[in-house]
């Protein structure tokens, strides 16, 4: 068990975590979610024993050696072969025999599918490689508690879904506090939810209390923000590799993976090319379940056209709608006063299609 009680720290003067306290039980799953800077990282630091000035110390039960913490950069030692990563800690602080240490390293590294590369260098592994690498180096230290910081940041679906399979069979063994921004992966993996602002506790509950169904408006404001995509377009100079990308990565973090964001990336170009650009657009591209709903709000004055309506489409447009009609299951298109709403929803077959 891990207790916080009334926890502070500053680096300099600036206050990162205020009056943290919460108890982590044994085998419990605690997914700590926030925007970046709010002291997310600071607080797991906190919880290995790494910040000396914690007023007061983080308490917890376990020796240091029965708490281990993966680092969003892995910390892998570049100088030393997979299996060397994982044996210096047990050899040195363990003092095991070297022959028990590979031993006990290769079962680890079995667990986590990497059996047959103990001898490459952490350079020559994929970043969900390396990711599993650090994980089972952790885990040939017997540690009770498992801190992962951000552990999915910086793969793409495909090692996501390795790093998470790894994830669900620890979570039966140990007890788990991961930071991440992934809501998807904490909604499947999480008993508990913390949301953490300016350094503060907000919310802390269940994934159906805090993720589905949150009370302060900080908490739902990020939940939103993760859940979708938001891009504002002033002038038809916009920067379109920019947008091409956001719509990529937002896709991949929720595994659709394939050509998904390719489809999302074209019906978008063919919305565009059938409204104007000389006015102020706000795009907002969401997810639900298994489907990926767009919608495109369009704010000017004085025209009350409706510009995907075939009547209305030009000769040299019409390809562009046709296009997008083939794309979409949903075409939705109101005009009022001084508002255009555009709400397409894209083709589920099209979206999940490898």
């Amino acid at each position: 068990m891990i207790e916080l009680s009334h926890l502070y720290k500053s680096y300099q003067g600036k206050e990162v975590l205020h009056d943290i306290s919460l108890t982590i039980n044994e085998r419990q799953t605690v997914c700590v979610i926030g925007p970046s800077g709010c002291g997310k990282t600071t607080l797991l630091r906190c919880m290995a024993g790494l910040e000396k000035d914690c007023q007061p110390k983080a308490k917890s039960q376990k020796p240091k050696a029965k708490i281990g913490m993966v680092f969003q950069k892995f910390n892998l030692f570049e100088n030393m072969t997979v299996l060397q990563n994982l044996t210096l800690a047990p050899i040195h602080v363990l003092k095991m025999k070297k022959d028990d240490a590979e031993s006990l390293a290769m079962e680890h590294l079995k667990s986590v599918g990497l059996a047959g590369k103990a001898s490459y260098m952490p350079s020559q592994l994929s970043v969900g490689q390396q990711q599993r690498v650090a994980i089972a180096r952790c885990l040939v230290m017997k540690p009770e508690v498992l801190l992962l910081d951000e552990p999915l940041s910086a793969l793409d679906p495909v090692a996501s879904g390795e790093v998470m399979e790894v994830l669900r069979k620890l979570k039966k063994e140990i007890t788990l506090v991961m930071v991440t921004h992934n809501l998807t992966a904490a909604t499947e993996i999480a008993d508990r939810v913390i949301f953490i602002n300016e350094g503060m506790i907000c919310e802390d509950g269940t994934v159906e209390e805090v993720l589905l169904s949150p009370q302060q408006e900080a908490t739902k404001n990020f939940i939103s923000r993760q859940k979708n995509l938001f891009y504002t377009i002033n002038s038809q100079d916009f920067d379109r590799p920019e947008l091409n990308t956001r719509i990529e990565l937002y896709c991949n973090r929720f595994g659709l993976g394939g050509q998904a964001h390719r489809f999302v990336q074209l019906a978008v170009e063919e919305i565009l090319n059938l409204i104007p650009l000389n006015n102020k657009i706000e795009l907002v591209l969401s997810k639900n379940n298994d489907e990926v709903r767009m919608s495109l709000d369009i704010d000017f004055e004085g025209d009350n056209k409706k510009y995907l309506s075939e009547e209305n489409v030009s000769e040299e447009n019409f390809l562009s709608l046709n296009i997008l009609q083939g794309l979409c299951d949903v075409i939705e298109e109101n005009v009022e006063t001084d508002n255009h709403h555009i709400h397409i929803e894209l083709n589920q077959e099209r979206l999940l299609l490898r």
